[in-house]
């Protein structure tokens, strides 16, 4: 089994426009997500359309990257498994500066025969600890039964139709309205003021938890765009 994680990221977001290039702790948030990324010990690729390749190769000297169609998550990531002669990747979006590095180890450890690991639905983890962890083999199967229009929110589309996944959970109290991701200016406040107190640790997810239930007034300044249901339907 050889596993290696896909960044997707792309430059134009609609809400926070080159928000994987902003300033966090000193270098691009995307180089922060990469460098979480490789604490868990495998191998790290950025997943980008074309016309973004350039910029964040330049932003991010020494990290692969290699690109793909914009909408066709799917193929994406195959084009990434298939330059890391990979049999596993796992799926982390460029909007996600505190990836849960621990739990995707585990995740990747855990996965026996499972075609799909996820934990966001049900969704019980903070908004940004979002990952899924894929079998090659079964994605090259499934985009031979889907239609184009579905490649791109494919992973939802496997768990509306039910397709076999192994679910995580969280062990504690459901954390669906922690909000981590990073969408909008205040969501980068938010994760600004985390970097800060993390320094150059990097903490892993129970940690980054017990900071921000010890801190509800930075919670708060992003409360208004909590949306911790969203795509995470039973």
């Amino acid at each position: 089994m050889k596993t290696v994680i896909a960044v997707q990221a792309r430059l134009n977001s609609s809400r926070l426009p080159r928000k994987i290039l902003a300033d966090l702790a000193g270098r691009p948030m995307l180089a922060q997500i990469v460098r979480r990324c490789r604490a868990t010990g495998l191998a790290v690729t950025v997943s980008c359309p074309p016309d973004d390749a350039l910029d964040i190769a330049k932003a991010l000297p020494g990290v692969d990257v290699v690109a793909g169609p914009e909408t066709d998550i799917l193929m994406r990531l195959l084009l990434v498994a298939a330059h890391a002669k990979a049999t596993h990747v796992v799926r982390v979006t460029g909007d996600e500066p505190l990836v849960p590095h621990d739990l995707i180890k585990a995740a990747v450890q855990g996965m026996g025969s499972w075609p799909c690991v996820q934990n966001w639905r049900p969704r019980t983890f903070p908004d940004g600890f979002d990952f899924e962890v894929w079998d090659v083999a079964f994605l090259v199967s499934l985009r031979a039964k889907m239609k184009p229009e579905n490649y791109e929110y494919f992973a939802q589309w496997c768990l509306d139709h039910k397709l076999p996944n192994l679910p995580l959970t969280y062990a504690g109290k459901n954390m669906m309205n922690m909000r981590l991701t990073v969408d909008y200016a205040e969501d980068l406040e938010v994760v600004r003021k985390i970097y800060e107190a993390m320094g150059d640790e990097i903490w892993e997810s129970g940690d980054v938890v017990r900071w921000c239930e010890e801190h509800p007034e930075v919670m708060a300044l992003n409360a208004s765009r909590v949306d911790g249901l969203f795509g995470a339907k039973k």
